[in-house]
């Protein structure tokens, strides 16, 4: 009989195991033991709360795949340089070579799963509240482990069954459309079985409103498969006839606009808008917030090990802070810098016009005509003048929540010693930013050849959320846990998700534009109106989509880019396939390298005093290049070596005979 690892599980840690599909050897304590007792069977299911979806972490990594954020280019930690992921640099023997892809695991997971769906309706006297709170939870969870694996690989072996070492595991691959129909199953019967609690459960559990969400995700990816599948957009890689059909559909994406539209519309109005946007990130007590459905908590005694805002710094001496003559502490966090906000991200955060009272394009305001704002020879943004920040006053409240700037403050503690400066002293262009603020530590600003470690910004800003602290009397952080939670589910989601089914079912754009029109307002933004902002109502929606769910721990971005790209049939992600972008502010410092006077703007009595100037620049570096020009992007291949061990596996279309640099 087989044997489970009660401490290992009452620890929430998950089973490891030798086998890819999960399969796992003899432990501790015989299975039927175990599940006896109720209160283990909800110890079992709380190891899943332990799993997040892959990328998704405190480094902001599937942020740095996409447009909002470029990462650290320490060549070390991967964690922070998503070069190999953005340049599809994928290892043909051992597996991804990426990240913590979830296949192995997932597996794992999914085994795991199928074990509590199978034993807990067995467990004696547990009562039909828990049995079906633990089976929804069960299913749910399943449904979310097939929902990761199916972002990477597209088609994976459906499995709804315990299986054992004496399984046969060379399974063939389900078909797509089979993964997405498995995965919307299994979300049916979580909510069936949520149906019949009678009791709400206890915050931070899954409930189904939070299942309606996750439902409406599932469905919209569903639909933009279906979509891309019926423009061709895989039949037309190279690849087996067996390969390409598994990648097929026989319903339509309406089908599946319809079920996500449903699934979202379910939990329509049950919620609220936090109206306080920032208050969803940076208060300890927001997992109470009336917008969360699906909190995930963190500090010292549960959960530990969630410090986003301990990458989101500089290394080193006064590169944070724009420095005062009598604090000059070292930033002594061990985390490095990780992921840091693009400009074409910041550019998405509309400004309100002091002339006319609307909202538009930051670069289209009078404040931006009094900043002589063009572009220059590259198609690039430029301005000059004393008042070069009035670019980030009046911006959409998301904004201040989501990106520190030059002239903001770490933490929002507005003291002269947490102000953060990232602007570049070009008094001595041959220096370039030796004596900068921050120091981003590039050999020369001309060509932008990065050497070294970067220990500060590239695009001289730094993402703001999660960024709680507590100061020490002498100024310093004291960097325990802070009491923190991301949401995996929250109400903006439930609305947006809705909106976009609406739009693309047609016939429902008021129930669009009155859903943009909630997420803007919430940010202290007026209605919409296309003829201020230059674009069509869809083109709003992906922006508010992009600037409401930027920089949080589920990332959004880079998936929605996948998304929206299949369903229109493209081959090349034009977001995804060029350099970012970064704001380079240039003023005259003191040129000094002492601790407390590095970083100050001159006066205008220095001889050498010129009006400071702007400009956006392309991070034109190999470490930062950006690949989506091939339809086979859209899935990870399968390495040669699983294809020869497993013969009923097929290689996905595009990959078979391809270089997987």
């Amino acid at each position: 009989m087989k044997k489970l690892n009660i401490l290992a599980i009452c620890a929430a840690v998950c089973l490891s195991g030798c086998d890819p599909l999960g399969i796992e050897p003899t432990t501790e304590v015989f299975e039927d033991q175990f599940w006896a007792n109720a209160q283990l069977s909800r110890s079992f299911v709380n190891q899943f709360y332990q799993w997040a979806p892959a990328g998704c972490n405190e480094n902001f990594q599937t942020e740095q795949w996409s447009d909002n954020s470029v990462g650290n280019i320490d060549r070390d930690q991967n964690t922070f340089r998503q070069l190999t992921f953005n340049d599809r640099q994928y290892d043909e023997l051992n597996g991804h070579g990426l990240f913590d892809a979830p296949w192995a695991s997932g597996f794992t997971r999914i085994r795991q799963a199928n074990m509590a769906i199978e034993r807990i309706p067995q467990v004696p006297s547990i009562t039909e509240t828990e049995l079906n709170q633990l089976l929804g939870e069960s299913y749910a969870f399943r449904a979310m482990f097939y929902a990761d694996m199916e972002r990477y690989w597209g088609i994976v072996p459906i499995i709804t069954n315990t299986m054992t070492v004496f399984d046969e595991t060379m399974l063939q691959q389900n078909s797509r459309e089979e993964v997405f129909d498995q995965i919307l199953a299994d979300y049916d019967k979580a909510l069936e079985c949520f149906s019949k609690t009678s009791a709400k459960p206890a915050l931070g559990l899954l409930n189904a409103d939070a299942v309606q969400v996750l439902k409406s995700r599932t469905a919209l990816t569903a639909a933009a498969a279906a979509s891309g599948a019926a423009k061709g957009l895989f039949s037309n890689l190279a690849g087996s006839a067996e390969s390409k059909a598994l990648y097929q559909f026989t319903k339509s994406a309406n089908h599946y606009y319809n079920i996500a539209y449903n699934a979202a519309k379910a939990v329509y109005g049950k919620y609220q808008l936090e109206s306080e946007y920032a208050d969803l990130f940076n208060v300890t007590e927001t997992h109470k917030s009336t917008e969360a459905i699906w909190p995930v908590m963190f500090n010292e005694t549960n959960r530990s090990g969630f410090r986003p805002g301990g990458h989101s710094h500089p290394v080193g001496y006064q590169k944070m802070y724009g420095g005062t003559t009598d604090f000059a502490p070292e930033w002594g966090e061990t985390k490095r810098p990780g992921a840091y906000p693009t400009q074409e991200l910041v550019d998405c955060y509309y400004q309100k016009d002091v002339a006319t009272g609307k909202w538009m394009q930051w670069w289209k305001t009078s404040q931006a005509q009094s900043l002589a704002v063009a572009t220059n020879n590259d198609d690039k943004l430029i301005g000059t003048g004393e008042n070069y920040a009035d670019m980030y006053k009046d911006r959409d409240k998301r904004f201040y929540a989501t990106i520190l700037y030059d002239g903001s403050y770490w933490a929002g503690v507005e003291n002269e010693k947490y102000l953060i400066a990232t602007w570049i002293d070009y008094s001595e262009p041959t220096k370039s930013e030796k004596y900068s603020a921050l120091g981003t530590w590039y050999a020369h600003t001309e060509k932008l050849a990065i050497t070294g470690t970067a220990q500060s910004t590239v695009t001289s800003y730094y993402p703001a959320k999660y960024t709680i602290r507590r100061f020490k009397d002498d100024g310093t952080i004291d960097y325990t846990q802070s009491s923190v939670c991301y949401f995996m589910v929250r109400y903006a989601e439930a609305l947006m998700n809705m909106a976009e089914a609406a739009y693309m079912l047609g016939g429902k754009e008021n129930e669009v534009l009155d859903i943009v029109n909630q997420i803007r307002n919430r940010a202290g933004l007026d209605n919409f109106d296309a003829s201020v902002v230059g674009h069509d109502l869809w083109e709003e929606y992906k922006l508010q989509r992009r600037v409401e769910f930027a920089f949080e721990v589920p990332g959004v971005r880079y998936f929605d880019l996948l998304r929206w790209n299949e369903a229109e049939g493209n081959t090349t992600i034009d977001e995804l396939n060029h350099n970012s972008s970064g704001m380079f502010i240039y003023r005259k410092g003191i040129e000094s390298e002492e601790i407390g006077q590095q970083g100050y703007p001159a006066p205008k009595t220095d001889p050498k005093y010129f009006t400071p100037y702007f400009e956006v620049r392309t991070i034109d570096n190999a470490y930062y290049d950006r690949k989506f020009d091939n339809a086979v992007y859209y899935k990870m291949p399968f390495p040669k070596t699983w294809l020869e061990s497993n013969k009923n596996m097929v290689q996905n279309p595009g990959w078979e005979n391809r270089s997987y640099q």
